[in-house]
């Protein structure tokens, strides 16, 4: 190089013999680690295939926002910062060994060009350093947070200590050796290198001599090259093996919507009913227990655990992780996992939102559904009494199917008629149509709709669509079911279907078409947020309150509609709109979901109760709801906390509807 040229000279006081030791331990280190790769992948291929190379270039675009950017892991402040650092620091410290690599073996040799030369490599030091400042101090937090603060979802345990301490290690002694090098060498460009270059004046300071700082150099760099050739080696073996499996799992996680459920194909000659053994997992439901880093954020977003259920779907993933690997012998159903650990789960999806890796937790818990109550007939407290009822009656009541449209006496209701189109099939649902309560939301749903001038009408034929009993498990009734409302709705002309639950919204829309049932599907908040923008609908009486909308599980975190109920609650003379601790995608769960509408878990607290804990503390009048499994909750919650008095509830076309009085 020329003189004054700043460059990496990369065994700078390292022998000859060193070097070549580094070579022959960094082919054993890759082959070992290629080697725990290739136990891996061959202990993932043994399960059940499942497409999930499709749509690359979005699967792609996912790694990059996730893997990389980060995005859901920032989602959560202190841990979220904390891990971020401390994954870009890992990251900008192996890019900075790969490309010390090609430098000095493969465009010095190869080609005779230094890429380590110049501004570059001043660069290249700079963001090096700083980097694995950020990782540093991230670690600090981690041990911080995980051995101090302690918070319930992480565990304080010795496997993660040693962890946490490897890491540091690695990182301090890269810059101790640094540092020693800056030391002795003193070259004009040692303040692009800021952490390694104050290191180094505190070295000379100490007065430190040359031969020492040699010394030190050559003993640190050693100790830095096992360690780190260790590491590597490690990886598929440990802990660390989650820098390989959540970007994978992220890769290919589910693309489909969220809300889909996976149908069990040839239902009448299917061999598996459900997950009843450990080799019916797919491979991709493997990679999920593999990418599991144990964080927690499920488990601390769950209503059933905030409840105290039996379940904290951070413990199913784990304890089948373990299984997998040996660790935790025995069959799944009854010992490893107890059945009130899966009727538990409110299916709302919390727990798949929060996680940084991308596991598809309820579709794991509803596999595992399925085996018992397919198999082993084993639903829980009075579930079955509800599945024969929708079986026997077409509702989970039980009532006469004749009585379906009761609730619209007096309202000249159009019905569908064969030969006679519409634009909307309004399909009103088991709770509108036989619940008492929720029959005034259809009411208001057809004033709404009469008032704006729609062309709609309901389905004389319309029976329950069973999709508690596919949360529940009871997949040949969904399926029994769901074909005959198909064949039911393909009799009638109309250009699309609006529902006001988002239990019928997410079957019709995102299920039914696994049958051979696409339609185009709206909401009701969605419908009436449209009317309201073209000016066909004037809410013209003030109702002066404030209001907090509750977020449905089905509506907000499965199809990701949030704002249109909320811009219809705005469009409402007197309404002031304020916001609850929870809301959006991460709105906190009811508890009427997964088949908990009919049926009792043991709890020590009902999860409807801390909803309406928080709007009772957010001091609002109104909890405004688009779900009538979420209002008949909300209701009965304040009942159960004396508040009938001050908290009302109510459907946002409810809202509407009295407005246009």
């Amino acid at each position: 190089m020329s003189p004054g040229i700043p460059f990496r000279d990369t065994f700078w006081n390292v022998p000859g013999w060193a070097q070549v030791a580094l070579y022959v331990g960094g082919l054993v280190a890759l082959a070992i680690f290629a080697w725990g790769l290739a136990e891996r992948v061959r202990l993932w291929r043994r399960g059940q295939p499942e497409q999930r190379f499709d749509r690359i270039p979005a699967r792609l675009g996912l790694v990059l926002t996730h893997a990389l950017g980060q995005v859901r892991v920032l989602s959560q402040a202190y841990p979220g910062v904390m891990h971020a650092i401390m994954f870009w620091g890992f990251l900008a410290l192996l890019m900075g060994t790969v490309l010390a690599t090609i430098d000095w073996d493969v465009t010095l040799p190869l080609f005779g060009y230094k890429l380590l030369a110049g501004h570059f490599y001043l660069a290249y030091e700079t963001v090096l350093d700083l980097f694995g400042l950020f990782f540093v101090l991230g670690l600090g937090m981690a041990v911080w947070r995980r051995f101090v603060l302690r918070p319930h979802r992480v565990d304080p345990t010795a496997r993660f200590a040693w962890v946490l301490a490897l890491l540091l290690v690695i990182n301090v002694s890269g810059f101790v050796m640094e540092a020693a090098r800056l030391a002795v060498v003193q070259p004009d460009w040692a303040p692009w290198s800021p952490v390694g270059w104050l290191l180094a004046r505190g070295m000379r300071g100490l007065g430190m001599g040359e031969g020492g700082l040699r010394a030190t150099h050559f003993g640190v760099w050693l100790f830095h090259a096992v360690l780190s050739l260790g590491f590597v080696a490690l990886v598929p073996y440990s802990y660390f093996m989650h820098l390989v499996t959540t970007p994978l799992n992220v890769f290919f996680a589910k693309l489909g919507p969220r809300g889909a459920l996976r149908p069990i194909e040839n239902i009448e000659e299917a061999e598996s009913l459900g997950v009843s053994t450990f080799e019916e997992f797919s491979w991709k439901r493997r990679l999920d227990f593999d990418a599991c880093v144990e964080c927690g954020r499920c488990q601390a977003a769950c209503p059933a655990y905030l409840a105290g259920t039996a379940l904290s779907p951070k413990s199913i993933i784990v304890k089948l992780k373990r299984h997998m690997h040996g660790e935790l012998p025995g069959p799944i159903h009854g010992q490893l996992i107890k059945p009130d650990e899966l009727w538990a789960c409110t299916t709302c999806m919390a727990c798949v939102q929060e996680c940084p890796a991308f596991i598809d937790i309820v579709d794991t818990i509803v596999d595992l559904r399925r085996y018992l109550a397919l198999s082993e007939g084993a639903l829980p407290s009075t579930a079955p009494m509800a599945l024969q009822n929708i079986q026997r009656a077409g509702n989970p009541w039980g009532l006469p199917a004749a009585e379906r449209l009761a609730w619209a006496a007096g309202l000249a209701v159009p019905v569908l008629e064969p030969g006679r189109e519409v634009e909307y099939l309004y399909w009103v649902g088991c709770s509108a149509s036989y619940d008492k309560r929720n029959q005034a939301i259809a009411r208001a749903v057809v004033r709404v709709l009469t008032a704006a001038g729609v062309s709609f009408a309901v389905l004389q034929e319309e029976r329950c669509h069973a999709e508690v009993a596919r949360r529940l498990g009871e997949e040949y009734l969904y399926q029994t079911v769901a074909r005959e409302n198909i064949e039911a709705l393909k009799r009638y002309r109309f250009q699309k279907v609006v529902t006001h639950c988002p239990h019928c919204f997410n079957t019709l829309k995102n299920e039914f078409p696994q049958f051979g049932g696409a339609w185009e599907v709206l909401h009701h908040a969605q419908l009436i947020e449209q009317l309201l923008a073209a000016g066909r609908l004037t809410p013209k009486k003030a109702l002066p309150a404030t209001v907090a909308f509750h977020d449905s599980c089905y509506l907000g975190r499965y199809n990701g509609i949030t704002e249109a109920p909320r811009n219809v609650a705005r469009a409402v003379p007197g309404l002031r709109l304020v916001e609850l601790p929870r809301n959006r995608d991460r709105g906190l769960c009811c508890g009427g979901g997964g088949g908990h509408m009919w049926m009792e878990v043991k709890s020590e607290k009902k999860v409807n109760l801390l909803r309406v804990e928080e709007a009772l503390a957010a001091r609002v009048d109104v909890v405004a709801t688009g779900c009538p499994f979420c209002l008949a909750m909300v209701d009965l919650g304040r009942k159960v906390k004396e508040a009938e008095e001050t908290l009302h509830v109510k459907d946002v076309a409810e809202l509407v509807a009295d407005s246009l009085e």
